[in-house]
């Protein structure tokens, strides 16, 4: 029987983990769910809450015990295993590496700025970007809807590669009655009138990266020959906005010089964004702008911070959506996802530019977790069950944490890159997502009102 109360500033809340309710609570509530979490009895809890009135703590514990008894509070988590099969799913999304090659030398790239651990700069073929296709539309079996990363490096390299995928993808898409999706992910530097009309067109999602403050964006975000980006870049995006590309997501990295991102934030709500998300940097530890646990508690603060200028934005009548914020306190993503996470390694894949399949970008170039090739149309199916394997209930550190049906694990990237093991979550990640966690809470409550 589990709970997690918080609290935002004056604002207590309670969440009831097995069934998902989340109350807006008192700060009397908030200390006596704790202490019943405790183990305490009535008599007890009413002897040590000695700042209140006695009446006043019983009739909590009232309230309290019949949330209790209708299951809304304390309500037993049925879910103590998960046994998923390799042969039970499909595949729904892939993630096309169009160009392991960039016009830009951000410093903390993971793809090690398009070679990735590959070694070398390349381009994806029409056909190889035609044959991931096909695999995609057969692997989905009966599923329906489908998705398409364009990923790299900067895909808009090989624009043209891209427009004939897409014409093929669509052909296909018809024939075998699927919808296709798309997302192309850009620094924005290539984005011409050519590329926003084809874009706008075909109703691709933009995921532009940009990092906010000019000082901020120009020191970890420079040109190949170390010139500063910001001013090309804010200009492409903001043209973008101004021809109405209104399906985007503005992603920008925070890293130990911007502790106090809200700043960037702010400066991109400037520029004209309205829909951000903003990210830790994940990289080696011994980098200078690496985040550590010296940064831990200021970057929680940040988050409140941003929690209450998101409110206070939403109250203002300009609201903006803030991506890890984004909780959906009616249902939420399905069972499945709630335990698995983001499908890496099985039913979500990256493909580079030879065909060869990985669990997910991050893990491209690393010959252990090479999961076939486009030609072969097979996949590995150990590095496969692998990841499919690594849930929540295959997790020590995730089955008895409160934030497991939403963060569902974790990054499996971040798991292996810091402790080299899947099933081991970074306590430093864990501690981020449940802050954004409980402000995403929080926020949403406050404004849908939840009692």
């Amino acid at each position: 029987m589990e709970v997690h109360v918080f609290n935002l500033k004056d604002d207590y809340f309670v969440l009831d983990i097995g069934s998902g309710v989340l109350h807006q609570i008192d700060k009397l509530a908030a200390e006596v769910i704790v202490k019943i979490q405790q183990k305490n009895s009535s008599s007890e809890i009413v002897e040590e809450l000695t700042d209140y009135a006695q009446s006043e703590v019983l009739e909590v514990i009232a309230e309290i015990n019949s949330l209790r008894e209708n299951n809304l509070l304390f309500t037993q988590d049925v879910l103590t295993e998960y046994h998923p099969e390799l042969s039970d799913t499909v595949v729904k999304a892939l993630c096309l590496h169009i160009a392991h090659d960039c016009n830009m030398r951000c410093k903390y790239c993971f793809a090690e700025t398009g070679e990735y651990k590959i070694g070398q700069r390349e381009l994806m073929s029409v056909e190889t970007g035609q044959a991931a296709v096909d695999f995609l539309v057969s692997k989905s079996k009966g599923r329906r809807n489908l998705e398409i990363d364009f990923f790299g490096g900067e895909p808009l390299m090989s624009f043209d590669t891209i427009v004939q995928i897409v014409e093929y993808a669509e052909i296909q898409a018809d024939k075998f009655d699927k919808n296709i999706r798309y997302t192309l992910t850009t620094n924005g530097v290539l984005l011409t009138d050519k590329v926003l009309n084809f874009i706008t067109k075909n109703d691709i999602q933009l995921i532009m990266s940009h990092d906010g403050r000019e000082a901020v964006h120009n020191k970890m975000r420079p040109f190949t020959a170390g010139k500063p980006s910001y001013q090309v870049v804010t200009e492409r995006f903001k043209h973008a906005l101004e021809k109405g590309v209104s399906d985007y997501h503005v992603r920008g990295t925070f890293t130990a010089y911007n502790t106090d991102f809200v700043q960037d934030i702010k400066h991109l709500l400037a520029i004209g964004f309205k829909h951000i998300s903003f990210e830790p940097v994940v990289t080696d530890p011994a980098e200078d702008y690496a985040l550590g646990d010296q940064h831990l508690e200021q970057v929680k603060k940040e988050y409140e911070k941003l929690a209450e200028f998101y409110l206070e934005c939403y109250q203002q009548g300009h609201p903006f959506t803030f991506f890890h914020f984004e909780v959906d306190l009616n249902q939420g993503p399905c069972l499945a996802k709630r335990l698995t996470g983001c499908g890496a390694g099985y039913d979500y894949l990256a493909v580079a530019p030879n065909g060869d399949f990985y669990p997910c970008h991050q893990f491209v170039g690393l010959p252990e977790f090479k999961l076939g090739n486009v030609v072969e149309k097979e996949l590995n199916s150990e590095v496969a069950q692998r990841f499919l394997s690594a849930h929540i209930f295959n997790k020590p550190a995730c089955k008895e944490c409160w934030a497991r049906y939403y963060c569902s694990g974790g990054c499996h990237a971040d798991a292996f890159y810091r402790n080299n093991d899947l099933h081991q979550p970074v306590q430093y990640s864990c501690e981020l997502q449940k802050k954004r966690l409980e402000c995403a809470l929080a926020v949403k409550a406050r404004i849908a009102g939840v009692k």
